[in-house]
């Protein structure tokens, strides 16, 4: 294979993994909220974790996990598509 070849593959590998990550990542979310009042209150009640406390929590976990999407993921596929374009409109 050809090195460009497998440049391609590995972003399309990235593009995937960003696309199927979004999915999960709406899909908790879109779960989430019609029971968020009940998941507080079980928290609170057997792990005595605040209601705010867990709603922070909520929050923080969507923010890393959207960072880690965005830079472990779609960073590199923009980069390797920029890449080979640039290699191919200058071959």
């Amino acid at each position: 294979m050809d090195t460009k070849e497998n440049l391609i593959i590995l972003r399309n590998i990235f593009y995937k993994c960003f696309f199927i990550g979004l999915l999960f990542l709406i899909i908790a979310a879109v779960i989430y909220m019609p029971c968020r009042c009940f998941l507080a209150n079980f928290y609170q009640t057997y792990l005595g974790i605040n209601t705010t406390t867990y709603y922070n929590m909520w929050v923080s976990f969507i923010g890393l996990i959207k960072t880690i999407l965005i830079f472990l993921f779609l960073v590199p596929a923009l980069a390797i598509h920029w890449t080979s374009c640039c290699k191919k409109n200058q071959e």
